[in-house]
């Protein structure tokens, strides 16, 4: 089996997570990707390996010396369907465009990474989906190690914990992750783009809604009497930082930013993250909603405006500098194998950050695909299989 063919074969089965039923995990069909992990790992002798009711996998392979955990995650993103995906081989990259169907076009002018990759061989969607790269092209780089100590039984190795969850599109990928279960003395998510990042910074993060409750009354007798729930959510956005948004934020500036709003004139919810590297920073942009709020509700007496602010991950640095023995080691394995390594800032989040407060050191690695999320998502080959040899260096003796 050529090591991208367990990649293609993952992306094929849809495990698109959902944030709207709140069950764990949250799509049943991310199960079936689960089901065939553990028989693949028990083929490559992990014998242990087991899907709990939550539709998590752990498997275990002894070996010598530390317990190094590896993780990446089963669901793909909401932004762009995950079903039928189908997945597209380009050998050799022009550097031109790319037709992905007669909608759609990948441009190095939309995209100027692609010009990074000329000469490489790409895989991308027909357009018509998410390729689902993110993560289970770190599924694949992990189960391609373990097949190489399968098939090279006298290679002296670590032990070696697996965990791949479900939910982490959805901020829940740690939420039943058992530490005891994984058994690790420290773990690397494989859940990144550029393979040369070991990336131990992320944002903290927060999410908020509000909820704001007009006044209603006729329009043709609301003189002085109806408060329009809408225009009193455009004030207090009107009152956020206007050069805090995404498309101002710099790379190592935090962000608010409006995820969904739906109602009437009568009731509005709305719902917004908020991420900074900076703690302190984060809860000041939390503080501007709820004095916003307090301000808007003084204005306009009769209505009532609700902020719920609920935190979702944070920085895992301050743990990672207590126990810097996981970087050094992936920096070692990338430089063994041509690369010098980087760590950069996340501009997000990964189930290590959690695993690192919960007391799991875990950085976080790339996989050599880019664009996630979205129909112009892609993989570059040489950089993923380039990446298999990075992990088995971290898991050699």
């Amino acid at each position: 089996m050529a090591k991208i063919d367990r990649f293609l074969k993952y992306v094929k089965i849809d495990t698109q997570s959902d944030d709207k039923t709140g069950t764990t995990p949250s799509t049943e069909k991310q199960k079936n990707l689960s089901r065939v992990l553990v028989e693949e790992l028990k083929e490559l002798g992990l014998s242990d390996a087991h899907m709990d009711e939550y539709g998590i996998v752990y498997a275990h392979l002894k070996g010598e010396g530390d317990k190094i955990g590896l993780n990446a995650h089963i669901d793909t993103a909401l932004e762009v369907t995950g079903e039928g995906v189908n997945p597209q081989i380009h050998k050799n990259y022009d550097g031109g465009d790319i037709v992905l169907n007669e909608k759609y076009t990948f441009s190095p002018k939309q995209f100027p990474i692609l010009n990074r990759f000329k000469g490489c061989d790409l895989v991308t969607t027909d357009g018509n989906t998410l390729l689902g790269a993110d993560d289970k092209a770190g599924i694949a780089i992990i189960m391609n190690a373990l097949e190489y100590f399968h098939d090279h039984p006298e290679v002296k190795h670590h032990n070696i914990s697996v965990a791949f969850t479900v939910d982490e599109e959805i901020g829940e990928g740690s939420k039943h992750f058992s530490l005891e279960k994984m058994n690790a003395d420290y773990a690397f998510t494989v859940d990144g783009a550029d393979i040369e990042n070991v990336d131990y910074e992320n944002f903290n993060a927060q999410g908020v809604e509000i909820d704001i409750q007009g006044v209603s009354v006729h329009p043709g007798e609301g003189k002085g009497k109806l408060i329009n729930a809408i225009l009193v959510l455009n004030e207090l956005i009107n009152l956020m930082p206007k050069n805090d948004t995404p498309f101002e934020a710099g790379e190592d500036d935090g962000y608010w930013h409006m995820n969904d709003v739906n109602g009437s004139s009568d009731f509005i919810h709305s719902e917004l993250i908020l991420r900074d590297f900076s703690r302190e920073k984060l809860v000041k942009r939390g503080q501007i909603i709820l004095d916003s709020a307090e301000a808007l509700m003084k204005k306009y007496p009769g209505i009532s405006i609700k902020v719920k602010i609920k935190e979702q991950y944070e920085n895992m640095k301050p743990y990672v500098d207590k126990n810097p023995k996981p970087v050094e080691l992936a920096k070692a394995a990338l430089r063994k194998n041509g690369i010098e390594p980087v760590s950069t800032k996340i501009r997000g989040g990964t189930d290590g950050a959690t695993f690192s407060k919960m007391g799991l050191v875990t950085p976080n690695l790339g996989t050599g695909s880019y664009n996630h999320h979205g129909r112009f998502e892609f993989l570059v080959i040489q950089q993923f299989e380039k990446m298999i040899d990075v992990v088995i260096d971290i898991l050699k003796i």
